[in-house]
């Protein structure tokens, strides 16, 4: 039976995917968007003084819960501010399988190089639709301001930014009102990957196999 081994990202990646927080390297370029976003937000509302959006690890001690919406019961998030992330399709569009940046003669691996497309979705949630707003204005312009080191981290570009307007939910059989400010991110990620050569042999050898008992 034939097999064929995936491309490798290359090891030596010149805006390597990692976290924030551990420097962990992050290979997997859906679940590195929405990590580092929610990292990211973690940090930084974490430096807020206590009592104005302050967060902390330790929930009975945050003032704003920040999390992704698999993580969370929906249902109690009405309880305080919160800010909650959910990831967008991840997208790519070229004319091949990649650009081919560099081949190793002696080995005959060729190291790709190209761009996704992804985005994440961040519900600012709040009892108080000013709240919400507030929120919302925190985290686009932090997404703004701080470009420079989000690409340090694996960001190729922030493409683009976006504050919907605010959305007033109300649960049936609740009175509490729920308020919700959407922010979404889309951004440039670099796909760097090693091609082994013995990938591709095997590769041509399964086509030819097929192509020959069709």
């Amino acid at each position: 039976m034939l097999t064929t081994t995936e491309g490798k990202e290359s090891p030596d990646s010149k805006i390597p995917r990692q976290s924030i927080e551990g420097k962990d390297r992050i290979p997997n370029a859906a679940v590195f968007l929405k990590r580092t976003a929610l990292e990211f937000l973690q940090i930084l509302f974490s430096q807020r003084a206590e009592g104005s959006f302050h967060y902390d690890q330790d929930d009975t001690k945050s003032d704003i819960l920040i999390s992704d919406i698999h993580a969370v019961d929906i249902m109690t998030v009405g309880h305080r501010p919160a800010i909650i992330a959910v990831r967008g399709p991840l997208s790519w569009s070229g004319p091949g399988l990649g650009s081919v940046e560099s081949r190793n003669m002696r080995t005959g691996d060729y190291i790709f190089n190209d761009l996704l497309t992804g985005s994440v979705a961040l519900s600012c949630i709040s009892r108080e639709g000013i709240e919400a707003e507030n929120i919302g204005h925190l985290v686009f312009n932090s997404f703004k301001f701080f470009r420079p080191v989000l690409q340090k981290y694996g960001f190729f570009q922030i493409k683009s930014l976006s504050i919907g307007a605010e959305m007033l939910v109300e649960q049936e059989g609740a009175d509490d009102k729920t308020y919700i400010v959407p922010i979404q991110v889309s951004a440039l990620i670099q796909d760097r990957w090693l091609m082994e050569d013995t990938a591709a042999r095997q590769l041509r050898q399964i086509i030819v196999k097929y192509l020959f008992n069709v």
